[in-house]
């Protein structure tokens, strides 16, 4: 091959590697400059369909999805107090297109009783907001001789009878709310997880347990048609929705506990995306059909910034750290 031919040979070469080059910066560039999202969002979700952070996670996912223009699935995965939903989030692209609503359990409670599959989930997604709280009810079957949470002490103290109290869980708000009344109580009493609140309230109305800890969407309906009783509820006072119904540190002034239920994305999602979902998700919560809706299923809506989640997470990860230890309260 002469000289010449050598040199043409390799400045075609060379222009096919800037052509390619060019055509990877162009997709590239192309790539960045969509804007967000320009396609489906997915909301996983840890808990079975037809219960309330399912619901919670279906109205505000409709509405956000008529907002952005985007169609919005929701996934449920189920298992281990909704660690499976949160490991699958964490493992998906930083990207925005996966969003993990969050629980105060699985990130406050969870990551301290947690076993061999522990997963701190705080150190591995990003806050974008803080979205409800809600209280838990204190409820007893019609047959138990106690009509407040001073009649209940007193039956637990007589030792006349085994009490039980039922959850949705280990690893919930549910528990620990049952484990503190005991240990401020001086009484002693069974704890039976289930698989979600339903199964615990037929339970409840079956007679295999005399107690449960449940939403106020779980356990007010009955109360109101007289199949089971209400003895109080956990929030700091009387929470405003249920204005009849004693708070239980009327009895134990110390007592407090609460539920939250938010939304998370994986670590290294690009600030601005973060920021898109903070603003839209904060529009939602200030509709008044928003509001309406929260108020039915006993919530009250929170908002606010990535940086107040966090905060929020912080505190109730240290705050309920402490008392799990003190409680002796372990994984079962």
């Amino acid at each position: 091959m002469t000289s010449g031919k050598l040199v043409r040979g390799k400045a075609r070469a060379l222009g096919v590697v800037v052509l390619v080059a060019m055509a990877l910066v162009a997709t590239v560039l192309g790539a960045k400059a969509q804007p967000y999202p320009s396609r489906s969002l997915t909301i996983l979700v840890g808990y079975s369909a037809g219960g309330q952070a399912d619901a919670l996670a279906r109205i505000i996912g409709k509405q956000l999805g008529e907002n952005l223009k985007v169609s919005v699935v929701i996934e449920n995965k189920t298992g281990a107090n909704g660690m499976i939903a949160a490991q699958a989030a964490a493992r998906s692209e930083p990207d925005g297109y996966t969003i993990l609503l969050v629980t105060d359990a699985m990130v406050a409670i969870d990551p301290h009783l947690a076993t061999s599959n522990h997963f701190d989930l705080s150190k591995a997604m990003e806050p974008v907001v803080n979205v409800m709280w809600s209280p838990l009810l204190l409820a007893a079957a019609n047959n138990v001789p106690a009509n407040s949470v001073a009649e209940l002490v007193a039956l637990g103290k007589q030792k006349t009878q085994n009490l039980s109290f039922g959850s949705p869980g280990s690893s919930t708000p549910h528990r620990l709310a049952g484990e503190m009344l005991q240990k401020y109580g001086g009484f002693t009493m069974t704890h039976i997880p289930y698989k979600g609140t339903s199964v615990a309230v037929n339970d409840l109305l079956g007679g295999q347990i005399p107690l449960l800890f449940g939403a106020p969407t779980a356990v007010e309906p009955l109360a109101m048609a007289g199949k089971i009783k209400v003895l109080g509820v956990t929030s700091e006072k009387r929470f405003p929705l249920l204005p009849d119904v004693p708070a239980i540190s009327e009895t134990f002034p110390e007592f407090k506990v609460i539920s939250y239920t938010g939304f998370m994305l994986p670590k290294n999602t690009p600030k601005a995306v973060i920021a898109t979902l903070n603003k839209e998700i904060n529009q939602i919560l200030a509709t008044e059909s928003m509001r309406t809706w929260l108020d039915k299923q006993r919530m009250v809506a929170l908002g606010g910034t990535p940086d107040d989640f966090r905060r929020q997470i912080e505190v109730d990860y240290q705050a309920r750290g402490e008392l799990i230890r003190a409680l002796g309260i372990t994984a079962e």
